[in-house]
């Protein structure tokens, strides 16, 4: 296996070509598995090595692109839905969806008249519309040397005309495409077109707020929904590669006692106030969600034992500096082979978190979980 690191990458390669996984010390990890060339380009001697590494980072900065979403293999959404429907009405095509480039995989997120739901890429229509910013726009699949022995066109479903809109997030990668296709050759009017077009740009619309809804809007932190999505990726990255994440929980405990004494803004405040400070001091790799109520967990990325127990520690300090009234029970909890899920891992954390509560004040240096004090006070 080779590996290239900067500052900010590490980029693993098997020995089987083609295929890389990547993850990122200051943002989730992400795969990206594509055919496109071979690892060999790697190799001293290779003429062409500069241009493929650049082709290589441009897919992977797409697939990050793409992930960042977290929209990948999850249900279908009326929202996504309503966007194809009003395609293929239009448009007047029995086949209309939204696609995702993933890897070596083209992945519906809404689709009508098509029964599967992914493609492999090196088949797939939308493949070509990715690579460029204008629309991909075939009259006759027939006449076409790109497409004319496509098995989608010499065999079922015998597409012969077919559009995709490249999917554009604001940041210029193209993570998909919304596309139609018909089973008659045909032209697509210049008013189609620019139809397609402002669907597309209300897809990526759709993506944006989806992503925001994952945040809990009073603290800034990840609801539970939104957190859980990033366990699951620091769980896929031990199955994967072995990297161990530390998850901290802890509860605010006396925000309800702060909350009855002052007025109630006061106490959103305040629990506004020690979230955003714990947003600042994270890493850009490392994610906090609101579980419910005054319980709030931490995912330390690549990080367990005394370097997650440390990073906490830096965080402690800032809030004795800013609130004196304020104190906190925190269980530590490293990845493991035994948990099913991440619910599981959520579990065994609070079982000590827990644990910390029954028994009290713990040096957390002979212990697994701590109770965190704050401007010296000692809970």
């Amino acid at each position: 296996m080779q590996t290239a690191v900067d500052n900010s990458l590490a980029v693993h390669f098997s020995s089987r070509a083609g295929t890389v996984s990547i993850f990122s010390q200051n943002d989730s990890y992400y795969s990206a598995a594509f055919t496109v060339f071979s690892i060999m380009m790697w190799k001293p001697g290779n003429d062409n090595r500069n241009e493929e590494r650049l082709q290589f980072e441009a897919e992977a900065a797409r697939q990050f692109a793409l992930e960042r979403y977290d929209v990948l293999d999850t249900p279908e959404e009326a929202r996504f839905d309503h966007i194809t429907m009003a395609i293929k009405q239009a448009l007047k095509v029995p086949f209309a969806g939204i696609s995702f480039m993933d890897g070596e995989r083209l992945w519906f997120k809404s689709k009508s008249g098509l029964k599967t739901t992914e493609f492999p890429r090196d088949i797939s229509f939308c493949g070509f519309s990715i690579a460029q910013q204008a629309p991909t726009i075939v009259q006759d699949t027939l006449k076409d040397e790109r497409f004319k022995n496509n098995p989608a066109v010499v065999g079922s479903p015998f597409l012969r005309s077919y559009i995709g809109v490249p999917l554009i997030t604001p940041d210029g990668h193209n993570i998909g495409t919304l596309c139609a296709a018909d089973i008659t050759a045909r032209q697509f009017s210049d008013d189609k077109v620019d139809r397609m077009k402002q669907l597309a740009e209300l897809v990526i619309h759709e993506l944006e707020l989806r992503q925001q809804s994952t945040r809990d809007r009073l603290t800034g932190a990840l609801s539970r929904s939104g957190f859980a999505v990033e366990v699951r990726k620091a769980m896929s990255l031990y199955e994967r590669q072995g990297i161990k994440s530390t998850i901290v929980l802890f509860d605010v405990d006396l925000y309800k006692m702060v909350s009855s004494s002052l007025e109630r803004a006061s106490g959103n405040a305040l629990l506004r106030s020690i979230i955003q400070t714990l947003i600042q001091r994270l890493r850009q790799s490392d994610y906090i969600g609101r579980l419910g109520g005054t319980q709030f967990a931490v995912l330390l990325t690549c990080t367990i034992g005394e370097e997650a127990r440390q990073a906490m520690e830096t965080v402690q300090s800032e809030w004795e500096q800013a609130n004196s009234e304020i104190f906190f029970d925190v269980a530590f909890c490293d990845i493991s082979p035994a948990m099913e899920g991440w619910e599981d891992w959520i579990e065994q954390a609070s079982t000590k978190l827990r644990a910390v509560k029954e028994a009290g004040r713990k040096d957390f240096r002979h212990e697994p979980a701590r109770r965190l004090k704050t401007a010296g006070r000692v809970g």
